[in-house]
């Protein structure tokens, strides 16, 4: 048996040996290049000879050592990733092949001093050397799959996994955590501020009145003035660039995908076949299915599927919070890929978007932590409210956000479509497990630690919300997310100020907070505007200077707030080729009285149930996607 390894060790070192010589060839002598890359091939023929006639032909090796070759791996990992055979299989019949046993082939638990070593992380022979090396130090040997292996950890390590997810920024950075309650002068100011205003209302409304507009008036002058801005350099045509070569697939590193799923097994077939269609290596994908304990019947629809090689489901444990963000910081730990996307269990990406987004971060300058992919809707014509959805969501990351992106301000991060190199979540601890819009929370802190996040031309379609009632959830866990992010890192207004620069901070007062402050302000600005329709006196000429500058500034407001918005809607949908969406941008304003109502509900949520998740429900696309 030690033989046999031993022959095989010196195997794998030839290949290894012939492949160098035959990159090192000058290009002149192509026909020795030539010869000595099919001598490297024989060689890794005969490594790999064990699994032909058990599991595959010859044919089949030989293609799979040709697409190794192309995609700079082992070919172990390309007959798993291409669904050829099963790494349970190639484990086993490594085993075989070496004189071992293999974990899955192993039904009592296992003796003291075994020891499990990785079969597949690397190719046959190194396994062997490595076996060989264990062996000779007088230990027992068995092969296992990294996930056996996981979970064959003890039970204090997977404690620590999943106490590293829950309280690993709390820990870290209290003051950046919505863990930590709202501070004491935070709630002061709330509460004295309402205070003032219900008690002038009761005793003086007409006092009261005259301060709220004139309060309003003032408050959203400047958070007007910035959004005209965003717009307008949102609505800019995009810089050109260079065009890029395509990356060869070797030079590709391996990619890691998280995809937190909850309740949503009739969507699961949905997303296998939209990662499968992805234009990446299927050996460089690492797609972690990211499940919870409780959700029996999502488990159970993965484990009825035949999931490709490339895929695997990680089960976290429950507790609390149940969040995406604490599912998504257990996954993290457990993931191999250098690149790391966050997708939607109903997520459709352009294919070659993983491609850009490699080919963007080796242009960019290193302080960009984050690609932020565009998303817009695929189920635009199920109902009134996917079509409000839809012309949200394209002026949203069509304009507002590559706004926001030139200005150089801190950039709300979509909750999917968001690359980011591994190290900068590994450095900054992942997302929120407290925070239940993550992905907004985890755009503002990177900023604060200078990092920068940048737009991806790539669109990924996602389905929005037909019915109300799912919607209406939905946006409540949103803006009660948006509600806890401004008050976490509103904490020390100074350090805020100190981390993001003067211009940063004013920019992330006014379109952070003012997406919160606008959305509970519009019934109020609806109301008032009624008031003085129905008293007669919205045209009457103002009776002093003071009243008549606030007059001009409150039409100013009015006028530019609306045209605005609407006119970058339309040039939006305009862009995206869907102009017959034309009528629905009339009753936009009928939308954003439903997103206030939504505001209010989650203000109560944020007093009464802050990290409750409220689940969007998600239905499979049994008829062909719109895009059009």
């Amino acid at each position: 048996m030690l033989l046999h390894r031993a022959t095989l060790n010196v195997s794998g070192l030839l290949r290894q040996r012939v492949l160098q010589l035959a990159l090192t060839v000058n290009h002149h002598d192509e026909a020795l290049a030539k010869s000595l890359t099919q001598d490297a091939t024989d060689l890794t023929e005969a490594e790999y000879s064990f699994l032909v006639g058990s599991l595959l032909d010859r044919e089949t090796l030989l293609q799979a050592i040709a697409i190794s070759s192309q995609w700079g791996v082992a070919p172990h990992e390309v007959l798993v990733a291409q669904g050829w055979i099963t790494d349970t299989d190639y484990v086993e019949a490594l085993a075989r092949h070496l004189g071992l046993r293999a974990l899955s082939q192993i039904p009592t638990p296992l003796k003291a001093g075994v020891v499990l070593i990785d079969g597949i992380a690397t190719s046959p022979w190194q396994v062997a050397r490595c076996v060989a090396e264990r062996e000779s130090a007088g230990s027992v040997v068995v092969l296992a799959l990294p996930r056996e292996i996981a979970d064959r950890a003890p039970a204090n390590a997977r404690r620590l996994r999943l106490q590293r997810a829950i309280a690993g920024l709390l820990r870290w950075r209290p003051v950046w955590s919505a863990g930590m309650p709202m501070w004491f002068w935070q709630r002061l100011a709330l509460v004295a501020g309402g205070g003032f205003l219900a008690g002038q209302a009761v005793t003086e409304p007409a006092v009261a009145y005259t301060t709220l507009l004139i309060v309003l008036t003032l408050a959203f002058t400047p958070i007007v003035v910035m959004r005209l801005v965003i717009l307008a350099l949102g609505l800019l045509p995009e810089w050109r660039t260079s065009v890029r070569a395509r990356i060869p697939d070797a030079e590709l590193p391996v990619y890691s995908i998280l995809v937190p799923m909850f309740r949503e097994g009739e969507v699961l077939p949905d997303l296998v076949a939209a990662i499968s269609a992805i234009d990446y290596p299927a050996a460089k994908l690492d797609v972690l299915l990211v499940l919870e304990s409780v959700d029996r019947e999502t488990q159970e629809v993965a484990a009825s599927l035949d999931l490709p090689g490339f895929m695997r489901v990680v089960v976290v444990p429950d507790s609390q919070p149940r969040t995406k963000p604490k599912a998504l910081n257990y996954a993290l730990q457990l993931a191999r890929g250098d690149y790391v996307v966050v997708y939607d269990a109903e997520d459709a990406p352009e294919p070659d978007q993983l491609r850009k987004a490699i080919s963007r971060f080796r242009e960019s300058p290193a302080r960009v932590a984050c690609l932020q992919g565009r998303l817009n809707i695929h189920n635009v014509r199920d109902s009134w409210l996917t079509r409000q959805f839809t012309l949200e969501y394209t002026v949203l990351f069509d304009v507002i956000l590559p706004g926001l992106a030139r200005l150089g301000l801190p950039i709300p991060l979509g909750g999917t479509s968001n690359h980011f190199p591994r190290q900068v979540l590994d450095r900054w601890f992942g997302w929120d497990p407290f925070n239940v819009t993550e992905d907004a929370d985890l755009g503002i802190r990177l900023a604060r630690t200078g990092a920068r996040v940048e737009m991806l031309s790539s669109t990924t379609w996602e389905e929005a919300p037909a019915r109300f009632g799912s919607w209406f959830r939905q946006r409540t866990r949103w803006i009660k997310g948006w509600m806890q992010t401004y008050l976490v890192h509103t904490r020390q207004p100074l350090r805020l100020m100190r981390d993001l620069g003067w211009a940063a901070f004013v920019g992330f007062h006014l379109y952070s907070g003012g997406l919160v402050l606008s959305a509970l302000v519009f019934p109020i600005f609806c109301i008032m505007v009624a008031v003085e329709l129905w008293q007669g006196v919205w045209l009457d000429l103002p009776v002093s200077i003071p009243s008549g500058a606030l007059w001009t500034l409150a039409v100013f407001n009015l006028a530019a707030a609306y045209t605005s918005i609407l006119a970058a809607t339309v040039v939006a949908i305009w862009r995206r080729g869907r102009i017959w969406l034309l009528p629905a941008v009339l009753l936009m304003p009928v939308y954003w009285l439903l997103i206030s109502l939504a505001a209010y509900r989650a203000a109560i949520q944020l007093a009464t149930a802050p990290y409750y998740w409220e689940k969007t429900d998600h239905r499979s696309r049994t008829r062909r996607r719109q895009v059009t």
